[in-house]
């Protein structure tokens, strides 16, 4: 019993939770500006936590019968893949976990109002069918845009939907860098993964970038996060923003991607003396943090300068956020 146990923890994959609930501490530090509502934060948690955790178990079913997880893939152990979990024994956790997703759903609808049943039904078809159904756009080389879309304004708006908040152009903004921040992750999953994808034909974008381009594609993507963060911080008058913008291009481990650091903006690329596929794993980890300690600093860059500003005379800068 204790051994399965180990193989359900194995399953729920609770490493990956950071992805989630990095959007999420965004979400609550913008609700905090007008009013703190720790149920609602407690509820809102609870159902990020529960939808990441189905959509970890579905992959791992799901990637199992396709053949794409199989011997011959660098990750770390998946539950039904090395037979800790049988397929009926998976499919009766992910029932499990869906029930409790739906009472959490159901919770947050007699709180907040309909728009959250449609909300959820909407999160629950794109985790399906990451890899789940006949045309997986996991398989399509659609990951990253969809991690970018669910961890980014699906998350941080829905969440503030439930605070009652409208979002504005800013708000909207500001939900896009946890979703460029997540689809980091998915794009080290998918370099690590290249060459035994390849073979069992998903077709991720690392697959059909190439190794190469992929690796360059990390760094696009913090590139872009740095600007949209300079962006926001002229928009909202917010100072942290730019130095967000440069401690950005430090958190995240570019030198394992194959890129050299010389003073802030320009970078040297030698993948000969980078990680190699066998051991992104590692890479995959301080990604995962990388991205949950930006969110948490772009957090106490939202919550921070409503007392930090006045001293700078930008006292309008919460009317423009809210």
């Amino acid at each position: 019993m204790t051994k399965k146990l180990s193989y359900i923890i194995v399953a729920f994959r609770l490493k990956t939770l950071p992805a989630v609930l990095g959007p999420l501490s965004i979400a609550i530090a913008i609700s905090s500006i007008d009013h703190f509502n720790f149920l609602k934060i407690l509820l809102i948690i609870s159902i990020g936590i529960s939808l990441q955790i189905l959509v970890n178990l579905i992959n791992d079913l799901e990637d199992f019968l396709k053949g794409v997880d199989n011997n011959q893939r660098l990750g770390p152990t998946r539950a039904v893949q090395s037979g800790g979990l049988s397929i009926k024994e998976m499919k009766l956790l992910i029932s499990i976990v869906f029930m409790i997703s739906l009472i959490l759903g159901f919770i947050a609808f007699l709180s907040s109002g309909i728009f959250v049943i449609f909300f959820g039904i909407l999160l629950f078809i794109l985790a399906y069918s990451y890899t789940g159904g006949p045309l997986p756009y996991g398989y399509l080389g659609l990951g990253e845009l969809a991690v970018l879309i669910v961890f980014g304004p699906f998350t941080v708006l829905g969440s503030l939907y439930l605070f009652d908040i409208n979002p504005s152009v800013i708000i909207f903004l500001i939900s896009i860098l946890p979703g460029l921040s997540a689809s980091l992750i998915i794009l080290v999953n998918n370099i690590r993964d290249i060459q035994n994808d390849q073979i069992n034909k998903k077709n991720t974008i690392a697959v059909k970038l190439g190794e190469s381009k992929s690796r360059f594609l990390y760094l696009y993507i913090l590139i872009a996060i740095s600007i949209l963060m300079l962006i926001i911080a002229i928009s909202i008058n917010n100072i942290l923003f730019i130095l967000l913008s440069i401690l950005v291009l430090y958190i995240f481990p570019i030198s394992d991607i194959g890129f050299k650091r010389f003073i802030v903006v320009s970078f040297k690329y030698d993948l000969n003396r980078s990680f190699r596929l066998s051991e992104l794993n590692f890479t995959l980890i301080k990604t995962v943090k990388g991205h949950f300690i930006i969110c948490l600093l772009i957090s106490c860059a939202i919550v921070s300068w409503q007392y930090i500003a006045p001293i700078f005379g930008l006292s309008e800068w919460i009317i423009n956020i809210l």
